[in-house]
């Protein structure tokens, strides 16, 4: 699915994330520094939080795995060639949402919207299968994971990837996912 936005109207989008149950938010370039400041927030989150504890370790794995891929996939943006993404957790009663956004260019739409419906489409044993035949092919490492942490994050969760496309302009979209943790 895709729609026509501007970068402005991808800014009013991650307000509306920040709204009601917000954990953990962040909005900028994606450093390792950066990455570690976040995870260090959420474990304080989670240990200081006794409602949340048994979700901790899922939590911050599925977290660690999405951000990962806005490091390691993210087109990089201006003149000072950096990795801007869009990151936001958030609470409700049963649940917790981990919504992620980042550039792309146009040619990865249809790669990742493959690889997804590929996974929402198998079991839990299927997915395991491929992720070992994945981590045990180089030839698939070496495209870029071959999604090894989509299938690893749909695996331990249990739930569909959810996923969107923004068209910004001719060549570059916001590609954004959202993971379920029940």
């Amino acid at each position: 699915m895709t729609e026509t936005i501007n970068n402005i109207e991808v800014e009013n989008w991650y307000n509306t994330l920040i709204d009601g149950n917000n954990l953990l938010s962040y909005r900028g370039e994606i450093t390792s520094d950066i990455i570690t400041s976040l995870i260090e927030r959420l474990e304080i989150y989670f240990d200081t939080n006794i409602n949340l504890k048994e979700l901790k370790k899922i939590t911050i794995h599925v977290f660690v795995e999405s951000i990962q891929n806005i490091f390691h996939h993210a087109l990089k943006i201006s003149d000072k060639n950096i990795k801007f993404g869009i990151f936001a957790m958030n609470y409700f009663e049963n649940s917790i949402n981990i919504i992620t956004g980042n550039y792309i260019l146009k040619d990865r739409i249809q790669i990742l919207t493959d690889r997804i419906n590929q996974i929402n489409s198998l079991s839990k044993d299927e997915l395991k299968a491929l992720y070992k035949l994945i981590l045990n092919n180089d030839e698939f490492l070496e495209k870029e994971g071959g999604g090894l942490g989509l299938i690893d994050v749909s695996r331990k969760t249990g739930t569909k990837l959810e996923y969107n496309f923004l068209n910004i302009n001719k060549n570059i979209y916001f590609y954004i996912l959202k993971i379920k943790i029940i």
